[in-house]
């Protein structure tokens, strides 16, 4: 019946799980309150990136940075207003041109967006008001923008050999073997899409400028909803040669540089897996093993302070626990994103994504290539990850196998996690936190048991010990009913009104780590009452998909109808995945609830490459494996605002992220 996967990855498809991994656990970009008004431009650039993208910075009057998106158009940024007019004329504004004519924009639209938050977290909304000439500017020097009243003119001059965001690339790059795919256009808020009129389109070499392939731009949106722009596909699938390349078009200028390579996503994946390690918990991060700028040499929380229980657990259904409800030590694991928070249903899922992703390409991952403390000791890394993650959870476990579901502080992190002073509390035990505690725990026993039995037999028997406990005591929160904080505590809540599809998660991890009847009955008892939805990620509300997978891999015999259960909702996981990246302009897996550009979007393409992947692996579908390359595009910079969503890598990317070690650290990027 094809219920195990029929082949597992080559190399090529291989790396798109090693994406995968990464691009289905990291939280996604948010805007820091620390940023400053000038600092950056509208699309998110510093200075230095500033002049490549044509843009400039007066720093004058209320103009604070002027781009331009074509040959034809401008755009003004405003310092905070909500008046636009009040600060500038636009009508009034006029382009001299080194003839000395002067001309009056024939379109004037204004949008407003967020640019910035003050010292106290307040919003710094700018206005943007862009101006459409018929005219072309040329590329001579001369040309000067004219603003009413004594505002100083601008001087401006289009040059056609410098980036624009109206072309958007992969700023990372595109395999040789997969489709590639870049989008031109942009949008002049309330005066509609930015005409484009050209209908050919140039791959450059990146360095030479010399034409290596010419293709058609075809027109697939006037009005694209999701970004208002009038919408130029183009393909330059045909190029396979890697290189460093470009893409060039009369009147918009060139696109963010590219690879095209076998290889284009391994150092991503490893720059970003790494961001595991840089929030540990519980060591110094040296300057040896840190990314350049980003050591944290005081460590994580002072000892003392890792943890107090919360006087809310001893009142809890569930109680303390036999070790009691006082202090106790909990050591390892990482922090969460806007706080230093560590939570249990929140992290389990991670033991999912690795686990699946060494189910479809075991020999990707090495010793070694995370550049670990741990790397040498034959270990891949990614367990070694894994393998810190778990001493964190083994500490949230009390003897009689509950969980507690968090280790946070009181209240929002404001300082360095070495700083803290008030030591932080261990949240009640929950029937959500213990299944999900089994299920990795499971998972893990299973991965270590190649390299080192005995710690993998200790954490297998913690897992059962968990699992032992949801069923030995009452549900709790009870079954349809949500987590709510205690009164001043302002950690997250993470709620979840179900926790069958945690324990779901947990027979079949424990299923397919032990082979016992008993997790076999589990499993077929929790099966029929569990909610299916095969369009959303693995996360800590969401955990049907995972158990699915483990079942799958279960060795031996399958119940039929269970195994066809599964085996569907893991099919049309992937298939529903491709059916909405290819009704999406941008080619974005996005759900079709998601009416917005940015977080939950484009930002997060990368969650629907392992759904693909392992629908692939399972049908042997070639079109989903070619979905699967086209997943991480959106995500590195083929998106309407032209931004790589993975900070530091790409052209551009987001500068102010929701973490709390980039906002308080002394590096300058995050």
């Amino acid at each position: 019946m094809g219920l195990t996967p029929r082949r597992r990855l080559g190399p090529g498809p291989a790396l798109l799980v090693a994406v995968a991994t990464w691009g289905a656990t990291l939280p996604p970009a948010a805007a820091d309150p620390d940023a400053r008004l000038g600092v950056t431009t509208p699309l998110g650039l510093d200075v230095e990136q500033a002049a490549v993208m044509q843009v400039s910075l007066p720093g004058q009057g209320p103009v604070r940075a002027v781009t331009l998106p074509s040959q034809r158009a401008v755009t003004l940024l405003l310092t905070a207003s909500a008046d636009a007019p009040a600060e500038l004329a636009a009508a009034a504004i006029r382009l001299l041109r080194p003839d000395g004519s002067r001309d009056a924009p024939s379109r004037i639209g204004r949008d407003r967006q967020v640019i910035g938050f003050d010292a106290e977290a307040r919003a710094i909304v700018g206005t943007r008001v862009h101006l459409l000439f018929d005219t072309p500017l040329g590329t001579a020097a001369g040309h000067r923008l004219l603003l009413p009243g004594d505002m100083p003119d601008i001087p401006l001059r289009w040059r056609a050999d410098r980036v624009t965001g109206s072309i958007q690339a992969n700023q990372v790059g595109y395999a040789p073997h997969a489709r590639k795919l870049a989008f031109a256009g942009n949008w002049l808020g309330s005066a509609g899409p930015m005409p484009v009129a050209a209908s050919r389109f140039e791959v450059v070499d990146a360095d030479s400028g010399r034409p290596v392939l010419t293709g058609r731009a075809e027109s697939i949106a006037e009005h694209d909803p999701w970004s208002g722009n009038g919408l130029l596909l183009l393909d330059f699938s045909d190029l396979r040669a890697p290189g460093r390349y470009r893409i060039r078009m009369p009147g918009l200028g060139v696109s963010d540089p590219f690879r095209i390579a076998p290889e284009v996503y391994a150092p991503l994946y490893r720059k970003v897996l790494r961001v595991f390690f840089h929030n540990r918990n519980g060591m110094p991060i040296t300057a040896q093993h840190a990314d350049p700028g980003h050591a944290r040499p005081e460590g994580g929380v002072p000892a003392a302070l890792d943890g107090v229980l919360h006087p809310s657990v001893q009142t809890s259904r569930l109680g303390c626990g036999s070790r009691g409800c006082g202090p106790r030590r909990v050591t390892g694991g990482w922090f969460d994103a806007g706080d230093y928070g560590q939570y249990v249903p929140n992290a389990a899922p991670v033991w999912y994504y690795v686990g699946a992703a060494l189910d479809l390409a075991p020999a990707r991952f090495a010793d070694g290539d995370l550049g670990l403390p741990e790397s040498g000791n034959g270990v891949p890394d990614v367990l070694d990850e894994l393998d810190w993650g778990m001493r964190w959870l083994l500490g949230m476990q009390d003897t009689d196998g509950g969980v507690h579901f968090r280790l946070a502080s009181r209240r929002w992190d404001t300082s360095l996690p070495h700083r803290l002073t008030a030591p932080r509390l261990i949240g009640v035990r929950t029937t959500h936190a213990t299944a999900s505690f089994a299920a990795a725990a499971a998972i893990y026993a299973r991965l270590m048991a190649p390299h080192d039995a005995a710690r993998s037999r200790a954490v297998l028997a913690a897992a059962e010990a968990a699992r032992d406990f949801i069923e030995t005591h009452p549900q709790w929160p009870p079954e349809g009913e949500r987590y709510r904080n205690p009164e001043g505590m302002h950690a997250g809540e993470y709620q979840d009104a179900s926790a069958t599809d945690n324990r779901l998660w947990a027979a079949a991890e424990l299923l397919r780590t032990t082979g016992e009847d008993r997790y076999r009955r589990a499993y077929a008892r929790l099966a029929d009452g569990v909610e299916i939805d095969p369009t959303n990620p693995v996360s800590y509300e969401r955990q049907t998909m995972a158990a699915f997978w483990a079942y799958l891999m279960v060795d031996g015999t399958k119940d039929t109808d269970l195994a066809q259960q599964a085996r569907s909702a893991v099919l049309e996981a992937g298939r529903w995945r491709a059916r909405m990246a290819a009704q999406h302009p941008y080619r974005a897996p996005v759900h079709h609830f998601i009416a917005f550009t940015g977080w939950g979007s484009f930002a997060l393409s990368t969650r629907a490459t392992l759904p693909l992947l392992q629908a692939y692996a399972l049908s042997g579908d070639a079109s989903l494996l070619e979905w699967a390359w086209q997943s991480p595009t959106p995500q590195l910079g083929v998106n309407p605002q032209a931004l790589c969503y993975v900070t530091g890598c790409g052209a551009r990317s987001p500068r102010y992220p929701l973490s709390k070690l980039s906002q308080y650290d002394a590096a300058a990027g995050p």
